[in-house]
Protein backbone atom coordinates (compact mmCIF):
# COMPACT_ATOMS: atom_id res chain seq x y z
CA UNK A 1 0.00 0.00 0.00
CA UNK A 2 1.24 3.50 -0.89
CA UNK A 3 1.26 5.68 2.25
CA UNK A 4 2.45 9.11 3.37
CA UNK A 5 6.20 9.37 3.82
CA UNK A 6 7.00 6.17 1.96
CA UNK A 7 8.74 5.97 -1.39
CA UNK A 8 7.44 3.26 -3.64
CA UNK A 9 9.89 2.36 -6.39
CA UNK A 10 8.23 0.65 -9.31
CA UNK A 11 9.06 0.11 -12.94
CA UNK A 12 6.92 1.69 -15.62
CA UNK A 13 7.27 1.64 -19.38
CA UNK A 14 8.35 4.80 -21.10
CA UNK A 15 5.12 6.15 -22.50
CA UNK A 16 4.39 7.94 -25.72
CA UNK A 17 1.26 8.62 -27.72
CA UNK A 18 -2.25 7.32 -27.17
CA UNK A 19 -3.87 3.91 -27.31
CA UNK A 20 -3.30 0.65 -25.50
CA UNK A 21 0.23 -0.60 -24.82
CA UNK A 22 1.39 -4.12 -25.63
CA UNK A 23 3.52 -4.03 -22.44
CA UNK A 24 6.52 -5.22 -24.45
CA UNK A 25 10.06 -3.90 -24.37
CA UNK A 26 13.39 -4.58 -22.79
CA UNK A 27 14.60 -3.49 -19.37
CA UNK A 28 16.34 -0.57 -21.07
CA UNK A 29 12.90 0.73 -22.10
CA UNK A 30 11.78 0.95 -18.49
CA UNK A 31 12.31 3.58 -15.81
CA UNK A 32 11.74 3.75 -12.09
CA UNK A 33 8.96 5.97 -10.83
CA UNK A 34 9.02 7.41 -7.35
CA UNK A 35 5.68 8.10 -5.68
CA UNK A 36 6.12 10.89 -3.16
CA UNK A 37 3.36 11.97 -0.73
CA UNK A 38 0.52 13.58 -2.69
CA UNK A 39 0.81 17.00 -1.08
CA UNK A 40 4.38 16.81 0.15
CA UNK A 41 4.66 17.79 3.81
CA UNK A 42 1.00 18.91 3.70
CA UNK A 43 -0.21 15.32 3.30
CA UNK A 44 -2.34 13.41 5.81
CA UNK A 45 -4.16 10.10 5.86
CA UNK A 46 -7.87 10.29 5.01
CA UNK A 47 -10.19 10.24 7.99
CA UNK A 48 -13.86 10.29 7.08
CA UNK A 49 -14.82 11.80 10.43
CA UNK A 50 -12.74 14.90 9.65
CA UNK A 51 -13.78 15.24 6.03
CA UNK A 52 -12.03 17.75 3.76
CA UNK A 53 -11.27 20.33 6.43
CA UNK A 54 -8.32 18.62 8.12
CA UNK A 55 -5.23 20.74 8.80
CA UNK A 56 -1.72 19.96 7.64
CA UNK A 57 0.40 18.42 10.39
CA UNK A 58 2.98 20.20 12.53
CA UNK A 59 1.58 23.73 12.52
CA UNK A 60 3.09 26.01 15.18
CA UNK A 61 0.76 27.11 17.96
CA UNK A 62 0.91 30.76 16.95
CA UNK A 63 -0.25 29.82 13.47
CA UNK A 64 -3.14 27.75 14.80
CA UNK A 65 -4.62 30.82 16.49
CA UNK A 66 -5.02 32.62 13.15
CA UNK A 67 -6.24 29.46 11.47
CA UNK A 68 -8.86 28.93 14.17
CA UNK A 69 -10.23 32.45 13.69
CA UNK A 70 -10.35 31.89 9.94
CA UNK A 71 -12.26 28.66 10.40
CA UNK A 72 -14.81 30.42 12.60
CA UNK A 73 -15.40 33.00 9.87
CA UNK A 74 -15.64 30.25 7.25
CA UNK A 75 -18.33 28.23 9.04
CA UNK A 76 -20.22 31.20 10.55
CA UNK A 77 -23.74 32.14 9.54
CA UNK A 78 -23.45 35.77 8.46
CA UNK A 79 -26.34 38.15 9.23
CA UNK A 80 -27.83 41.20 7.58
CA UNK A 81 -26.71 44.49 9.12
CA UNK A 82 -27.04 45.65 11.76
CA UNK A 83 -26.44 42.31 13.47
CA UNK A 84 -25.87 41.13 17.02
CA UNK A 85 -22.28 40.25 16.03
CA UNK A 86 -20.74 43.24 14.18
CA UNK A 87 -17.85 41.15 12.88
CA UNK A 88 -20.33 38.81 11.18
CA UNK A 89 -22.91 41.18 9.74
CA UNK A 90 -23.33 42.71 6.30
CA UNK A 91 -24.80 39.70 4.45
CA UNK A 92 -26.37 40.64 1.14
CA UNK A 93 -28.64 42.35 0.48
CA UNK A 94 -28.39 40.04 -2.55
CA UNK A 95 -26.66 36.70 -2.07
CA UNK A 96 -26.34 33.00 -2.90
CA UNK A 97 -25.49 31.61 0.54
CA UNK A 98 -25.17 32.90 4.09
CA UNK A 99 -22.06 30.88 5.00
CA UNK A 100 -18.97 29.70 3.15
CA UNK A 101 -19.43 26.09 4.25
CA UNK A 102 -22.92 25.87 2.74
CA UNK A 103 -21.20 25.54 -0.65
CA UNK A 104 -17.86 24.11 0.51
CA UNK A 105 -18.93 21.48 3.00
CA UNK A 106 -16.71 19.42 5.26
CA UNK A 107 -17.81 16.41 3.22
CA UNK A 108 -16.32 17.97 0.09
CA UNK A 109 -19.17 19.08 -2.14
CA UNK A 110 -22.66 20.37 -1.48
CA UNK A 111 -25.73 19.02 -3.27
CA UNK A 112 -26.25 20.57 -6.70
CA UNK A 113 -28.79 18.96 -9.04
CA UNK A 114 -31.56 17.67 -6.80
CA UNK A 115 -33.88 14.83 -7.80
CA UNK A 116 -36.95 17.06 -7.80
CA UNK A 117 -35.50 19.44 -10.38
CA UNK A 118 -34.44 22.02 -7.82
CA UNK A 119 -30.95 23.43 -7.36
CA UNK A 120 -28.89 22.84 -4.23
CA UNK A 121 -26.35 25.20 -2.68
CA UNK A 122 -23.50 23.49 -4.52
CA UNK A 123 -24.37 25.17 -7.84
CA UNK A 124 -24.45 28.87 -8.68
CA UNK A 125 -25.00 30.67 -11.98
CA UNK A 126 -22.90 33.20 -13.80
CA UNK A 127 -24.77 35.54 -16.13
CA UNK A 128 -23.13 36.65 -19.35
CA UNK A 129 -22.86 36.45 -23.09
CA UNK A 130 -20.21 34.75 -25.18
CA UNK A 131 -17.88 37.75 -24.98
CA UNK A 132 -18.10 37.88 -21.17
CA UNK A 133 -20.43 40.85 -20.86
CA UNK A 134 -22.73 40.54 -17.80
CA UNK A 135 -26.46 41.11 -17.80
CA UNK A 136 -27.01 44.90 -17.62
CA UNK A 137 -29.75 44.60 -14.99
CA UNK A 138 -28.87 41.52 -12.92
CA UNK A 139 -25.09 41.68 -13.20
CA UNK A 140 -22.58 38.90 -13.63
CA UNK A 141 -24.07 36.36 -11.23
CA UNK A 142 -27.60 35.35 -10.29
CA UNK A 143 -28.42 36.12 -6.66
CA UNK A 144 -31.43 33.95 -5.75
CA UNK A 145 -31.83 35.35 -2.22
CA UNK A 146 -32.25 38.79 -0.67
CA UNK A 147 -32.32 40.07 2.89
CA UNK A 148 -35.52 41.99 2.05
CA UNK A 149 -38.04 41.23 -0.65
CA UNK A 150 -37.09 38.51 -3.10
CA UNK A 151 -33.94 37.52 -4.92
CA UNK A 152 -33.20 37.91 -8.60
CA UNK A 153 -34.88 34.68 -9.68
CA UNK A 154 -35.10 30.92 -9.25
CA UNK A 155 -33.50 28.19 -11.34
CA UNK A 156 -34.72 24.65 -11.89
CA UNK A 157 -33.35 21.93 -14.10
CA UNK A 158 -34.36 18.93 -16.17
CA UNK A 159 -32.53 16.27 -18.14
CA UNK A 160 -32.74 16.84 -21.90
CA UNK A 161 -32.42 13.10 -22.52
CA UNK A 162 -28.69 13.18 -23.24
CA UNK A 163 -27.64 13.62 -19.63
CA UNK A 164 -26.91 17.32 -20.11
CA UNK A 165 -28.98 19.40 -17.68
CA UNK A 166 -31.21 22.13 -19.05
CA UNK A 167 -31.69 25.11 -16.75
CA UNK A 168 -34.77 27.33 -16.56
CA UNK A 169 -34.85 30.75 -14.90
CA UNK A 170 -38.23 31.57 -13.38
CA UNK A 171 -39.64 34.63 -11.60
CA UNK A 172 -36.71 36.88 -12.51
CA UNK A 173 -36.85 40.44 -11.29
CA UNK A 174 -35.80 41.37 -14.82
CA UNK A 175 -35.70 39.26 -17.98
CA UNK A 176 -32.21 38.34 -19.17
CA UNK A 177 -30.88 40.54 -21.94
CA UNK A 178 -30.55 39.13 -25.45
CA UNK A 179 -27.54 36.84 -25.72
CA UNK A 180 -27.10 36.45 -21.95
CA UNK A 181 -27.09 32.86 -20.67
CA UNK A 182 -27.08 31.02 -17.38
CA UNK A 183 -23.60 29.66 -16.69
CA UNK A 184 -23.74 26.90 -14.04
CA UNK A 185 -20.68 26.64 -11.80
CA UNK A 186 -20.30 23.67 -9.44
CA UNK A 187 -18.56 24.46 -6.16
CA UNK A 188 -15.44 22.30 -5.72
CA UNK A 189 -13.93 20.76 -2.63
CA UNK A 190 -11.04 22.81 -1.26
CA UNK A 191 -8.29 20.19 -1.45
CA UNK A 192 -4.83 21.73 -1.60
CA UNK A 193 -5.83 25.30 -2.48
CA UNK A 194 -3.01 26.63 -0.32
CA UNK A 195 -0.50 24.62 -2.34
CA UNK A 196 -1.97 25.60 -5.71
CA UNK A 197 -1.74 29.23 -4.59
CA UNK A 198 2.05 28.80 -4.39
CA UNK A 199 2.72 27.33 -7.84
CA UNK A 200 5.03 29.83 -9.60
CA UNK A 201 3.53 31.62 -12.59
CA UNK A 202 6.52 30.69 -14.74
CA UNK A 203 5.71 27.01 -14.15
CA UNK A 204 2.16 27.50 -15.44
CA UNK A 205 3.44 29.43 -18.45
CA UNK A 206 5.96 26.68 -19.24
CA UNK A 207 3.04 24.35 -20.08
CA UNK A 208 1.30 26.89 -22.31
CA UNK A 209 1.09 26.01 -26.01
CA UNK A 210 -1.60 28.28 -27.42
CA UNK A 211 -0.71 27.59 -31.07
CA UNK A 212 -0.19 23.83 -30.50
CA UNK A 213 3.39 24.10 -31.72
CA UNK A 214 4.06 20.42 -31.01
CA UNK A 215 0.93 19.31 -32.92
CA UNK A 216 -0.36 17.09 -30.12
CA UNK A 217 -3.88 18.56 -30.27
CA UNK A 218 -3.45 20.31 -26.91
CA UNK A 219 -3.26 24.11 -26.95
CA UNK A 220 -3.71 25.16 -23.36
CA UNK A 221 -3.29 28.83 -22.59
CA UNK A 222 -2.89 30.90 -19.47
CA UNK A 223 -5.63 33.31 -18.45
CA UNK A 224 -3.86 36.66 -18.26
CA UNK A 225 -5.59 39.06 -15.90
CA UNK A 226 -5.09 42.20 -13.87
CA UNK A 227 -5.97 41.99 -10.19
CA UNK A 228 -5.41 44.66 -7.55
CA UNK A 229 -3.47 46.72 -10.08
CA UNK A 230 -1.07 43.92 -11.01
CA UNK A 231 -0.79 41.70 -14.09
CA UNK A 232 -1.11 38.07 -13.11
CA UNK A 233 -2.01 34.55 -14.29
CA UNK A 234 -5.38 33.10 -13.29
CA UNK A 235 -5.40 29.76 -11.49
CA UNK A 236 -8.61 29.51 -9.40
CA UNK A 237 -12.18 28.91 -10.55
CA UNK A 238 -13.66 27.09 -13.52
CA UNK A 239 -12.45 29.87 -15.84
CA UNK A 240 -9.23 30.65 -13.93
CA UNK A 241 -10.64 34.08 -13.09
CA UNK A 242 -8.60 34.59 -9.93
CA UNK A 243 -4.82 34.68 -9.61
CA UNK A 244 -4.57 34.16 -5.86
CA UNK A 245 -6.35 32.57 -2.96
CA UNK A 246 -6.89 36.06 -1.56
CA UNK A 247 -8.65 37.11 -4.76
CA UNK A 248 -10.70 33.91 -4.90
CA UNK A 249 -11.87 34.33 -1.30
CA UNK A 250 -12.70 38.01 -1.75
CA UNK A 251 -14.59 37.28 -4.97
CA UNK A 252 -16.69 34.59 -3.33
CA UNK A 253 -17.45 36.81 -0.35
CA UNK A 254 -18.67 39.55 -2.67
CA UNK A 255 -20.50 37.58 -5.35
CA UNK A 256 -21.84 34.70 -3.26
CA UNK A 257 -22.53 36.45 0.05
CA UNK A 258 -22.78 40.16 -0.77
CA UNK A 259 -19.88 41.00 1.55
CA UNK A 260 -17.47 43.79 0.66
CA UNK A 261 -13.73 43.66 1.38
CA UNK A 262 -10.60 45.69 0.72
CA UNK A 263 -10.25 43.73 -2.56
CA UNK A 264 -13.88 44.16 -3.67
CA UNK A 265 -15.33 47.24 -1.93
CA UNK A 266 -18.57 47.33 -3.95
CA UNK A 267 -21.80 45.41 -3.34
CA UNK A 268 -22.83 43.06 -6.20
CA UNK A 269 -25.56 45.39 -7.50
CA UNK A 270 -25.87 47.03 -10.89
CA UNK A 271 -26.90 50.66 -11.43
CA UNK A 272 -30.45 49.41 -12.02
CA UNK A 273 -30.71 47.83 -8.56
CA UNK A 274 -31.25 50.20 -5.65
CA UNK A 275 -31.50 47.53 -2.95
CA UNK A 276 -27.79 47.83 -2.11
CA UNK A 277 -28.04 51.57 -1.51
CA UNK A 278 -31.26 51.29 0.49
CA UNK A 279 -30.10 48.60 2.93
CA UNK A 280 -27.68 49.18 5.83
CA UNK A 281 -24.04 48.20 5.42
CA UNK A 282 -22.11 46.00 7.80
CA UNK A 283 -19.09 48.29 7.62
CA UNK A 284 -16.67 49.74 5.13
CA UNK A 285 -15.55 47.15 4.27
CA UNK A 286 -17.81 44.48 5.76
CA UNK A 287 -14.98 41.94 5.87
CA UNK A 288 -11.87 43.58 7.29
CA UNK A 289 -8.41 43.03 5.84
CA UNK A 290 -7.55 41.10 9.00
CA UNK A 291 -10.61 38.86 8.66
CA UNK A 292 -9.89 38.20 4.97
CA UNK A 293 -6.33 37.26 5.91
CA UNK A 294 -7.57 34.86 8.59
CA UNK A 295 -9.91 33.13 6.13
CA UNK A 296 -6.99 32.68 3.75
CA UNK A 297 -4.80 31.35 6.56
CA UNK A 298 -7.46 28.71 7.23
CA UNK A 299 -7.77 27.75 3.56
CA UNK A 300 -3.98 27.66 3.12
CA UNK A 301 -3.45 24.97 5.75
CA UNK A 302 -6.10 22.52 4.55
CA UNK A 303 -4.37 19.20 4.06
CA UNK A 304 -4.18 16.95 1.02
CA UNK A 305 -5.13 13.31 1.48
CA UNK A 306 -2.72 10.52 0.69
CA UNK A 307 -3.48 7.95 -1.99
CA UNK A 308 -5.84 5.18 -0.97
CA UNK A 309 -4.34 2.20 -2.80
CA UNK A 310 -5.54 -1.33 -2.07
CA UNK A 311 -3.95 -2.98 -5.12
CA UNK A 312 -0.52 -1.61 -6.02
CA UNK A 313 -0.29 -3.52 -9.30
CA UNK A 314 -3.64 -2.19 -10.53
CA UNK A 315 -2.64 1.32 -9.44
CA UNK A 316 0.59 1.12 -11.45
CA UNK A 317 -1.22 -0.17 -14.52
CA UNK A 318 -3.75 2.63 -14.15
CA UNK A 319 -1.01 5.26 -13.89
CA UNK A 320 0.48 3.89 -17.09
CA UNK A 321 -2.87 4.04 -18.89
CA UNK A 322 -3.50 7.58 -17.60
CA UNK A 323 -0.42 8.65 -19.53
CA UNK A 324 -1.05 6.45 -22.57
CA UNK A 325 -4.55 7.74 -23.17
CA UNK A 326 -3.32 11.32 -23.18
CA UNK A 327 -4.88 12.44 -19.91
CA UNK A 328 -1.52 13.72 -18.69
CA UNK A 329 -1.36 16.29 -21.47
CA UNK A 330 -3.74 18.52 -19.48
CA UNK A 331 -3.94 16.80 -16.09
CA UNK A 332 -0.18 17.06 -15.52
CA UNK A 333 0.67 14.87 -12.54
CA UNK A 334 3.01 17.13 -10.61
CA UNK A 335 3.64 20.79 -9.84
CA UNK A 336 6.13 22.34 -7.44
CA UNK A 337 5.41 25.14 -4.98
CA UNK A 338 7.54 28.22 -4.37
CA UNK A 339 10.32 28.10 -1.79
CA UNK A 340 9.40 31.40 -0.14
CA UNK A 341 6.08 30.36 1.41
CA UNK A 342 5.42 31.65 4.92
CA UNK A 343 4.76 28.14 6.22
CA UNK A 344 7.53 25.56 6.00
CA UNK A 345 5.21 22.62 5.07
CA UNK A 346 4.20 24.50 1.92
CA UNK A 347 7.68 25.44 0.68
CA UNK A 348 9.18 23.73 -2.34
CA UNK A 349 6.75 20.83 -2.28
CA UNK A 350 6.21 18.43 -5.18
CA UNK A 351 2.44 17.99 -5.35
CA UNK A 352 0.32 15.54 -7.36
CA UNK A 353 -2.64 17.76 -8.23
CA UNK A 354 -3.09 16.54 -11.83
CA UNK A 355 -3.66 19.93 -13.43
CA UNK A 356 -1.75 22.46 -15.53
CA UNK A 357 -3.98 25.36 -14.33
CA UNK A 358 -4.44 26.38 -17.98
CA UNK A 359 -7.56 27.02 -20.05
CA UNK A 360 -8.46 24.39 -22.63
CA UNK A 361 -11.11 24.30 -25.37
CA UNK A 362 -13.30 21.37 -24.33
CA UNK A 363 -15.72 21.45 -27.25
CA UNK A 364 -19.27 22.53 -27.98
CA UNK A 365 -20.97 20.03 -25.66
CA UNK A 366 -19.28 21.61 -22.64
CA UNK A 367 -19.97 25.19 -23.70
CA UNK A 368 -22.67 27.07 -21.80
CA UNK A 369 -22.55 30.29 -23.84
CA UNK A 370 -21.00 32.33 -21.04
CA UNK A 371 -17.54 33.82 -21.37
CA UNK A 372 -15.62 35.18 -18.41
CA UNK A 373 -12.74 37.61 -18.74
CA UNK A 374 -10.75 36.37 -21.72
CA UNK A 375 -12.00 32.79 -21.33
CA UNK A 376 -14.35 31.63 -24.06
CA UNK A 377 -17.59 29.73 -23.27
CA UNK A 378 -16.05 26.38 -24.27
CA UNK A 379 -12.78 26.98 -22.39
CA UNK A 380 -12.26 25.58 -18.89
CA UNK A 381 -9.34 25.52 -16.50
CA UNK A 382 -8.08 21.98 -15.99
CA UNK A 383 -9.58 20.92 -12.65
CA UNK A 384 -7.27 19.18 -10.15
CA UNK A 385 -8.06 15.49 -9.74
CA UNK A 386 -6.67 14.77 -6.28
CA UNK A 387 -9.28 13.43 -3.88
CA UNK A 388 -12.03 12.85 -6.47
CA UNK A 389 -12.35 9.21 -5.52
CA UNK A 390 -13.48 10.27 -2.05
CA UNK A 391 -16.48 12.04 -3.56
CA UNK A 392 -17.88 9.74 -6.20
CA UNK A 393 -20.05 7.56 -3.98
CA UNK A 394 -21.14 10.06 -1.33
CA UNK A 395 -24.63 10.35 -2.84
CA UNK A 396 -24.28 14.11 -3.37
CA UNK A 397 -21.24 14.98 -5.45
CA UNK A 398 -21.31 15.50 -9.18
CA UNK A 399 -18.61 16.38 -11.69
CA UNK A 400 -17.87 18.84 -14.51
CA UNK A 401 -18.80 22.50 -14.31
CA UNK A 402 -22.57 21.97 -14.36
CA UNK A 403 -22.76 18.71 -12.41
CA UNK A 404 -23.96 16.67 -15.39
CA UNK A 405 -21.66 13.75 -14.55
CA UNK A 406 -22.54 11.57 -11.56
CA UNK A 407 -19.47 9.35 -11.94
CA UNK A 408 -15.90 9.68 -13.11
CA UNK A 409 -16.50 7.58 -16.27
CA UNK A 410 -19.36 9.89 -17.23
CA UNK A 411 -17.09 12.91 -16.76
CA UNK A 412 -14.47 11.37 -19.08
CA UNK A 413 -17.04 10.56 -21.75
CA UNK A 414 -18.23 14.19 -21.90
CA UNK A 415 -14.74 15.38 -22.90
CA UNK A 416 -14.51 17.03 -26.31
CA UNK A 417 -12.31 19.54 -28.06
CA UNK A 418 -8.77 19.17 -26.76
CA UNK A 419 -9.95 16.26 -24.61
CA UNK A 420 -11.57 14.32 -27.43
CA UNK A 421 -8.56 12.12 -28.24
CA UNK A 422 -8.19 11.11 -24.58
CA UNK A 423 -11.90 10.29 -24.41
CA UNK A 424 -11.68 8.16 -27.55
CA UNK A 425 -8.63 6.36 -26.20
CA UNK A 426 -10.57 5.63 -23.00
CA UNK A 427 -13.46 4.24 -25.04
CA UNK A 428 -11.09 1.89 -26.85
CA UNK A 429 -9.70 0.34 -23.67
CA UNK A 430 -10.62 -3.17 -22.71
CA UNK A 431 -12.85 -3.51 -19.65
CA UNK A 432 -9.95 -4.62 -17.46
CA UNK A 433 -7.89 -1.63 -18.60
CA UNK A 434 -10.76 0.75 -17.86
CA UNK A 435 -11.03 -0.77 -14.41
CA UNK A 436 -7.32 -0.17 -13.78
CA UNK A 437 -7.47 3.42 -15.01
CA UNK A 438 -10.52 4.18 -12.88
CA UNK A 439 -8.90 2.47 -9.91
CA UNK A 440 -5.97 4.84 -10.31
CA UNK A 441 -8.21 7.92 -10.56
CA UNK A 442 -10.16 6.91 -7.49
CA UNK A 443 -6.97 6.42 -5.50
CA UNK A 444 -5.18 9.70 -6.26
Amino acid sequence: MIRTGYLLLTTLLLLAGCGASDNSGSDADKQAQVWLPVGGAATVEWQASLGFLQFIPGLPLEELAQVSRGRELFVADWEMAPGARPQLDGLGPLFVAGACDLCHTANGRAASLLADGQIGSGLLFRLGDASGQPDPHLGGQLQPFATVGRGEGDVSWQDDGSGKPQFVLSNPTHALAAGVHLGPRLSPQLTGVGLLNLVPEEQILAYEDESDSNADGISGRAHRLQREGQDCIGRFGWKAMQCSLRGQSAGALQQDMGLTSVVNPQEPCTEHQDICASQPSGGNPEVSAEALGQINEFLSVLAVYERRVSDNAAFERGAQLFAQTGCEACHRPTLTTRTDAALAPLRGQTIYAYTDLLLHDMGADLSDGVGEGNAQPQEWRTPPLWGLGLLENDGVSRFLHDGRAQTLPQAILWHGGEGLAAKQAFEQLEQSQRADLLSFLRAI
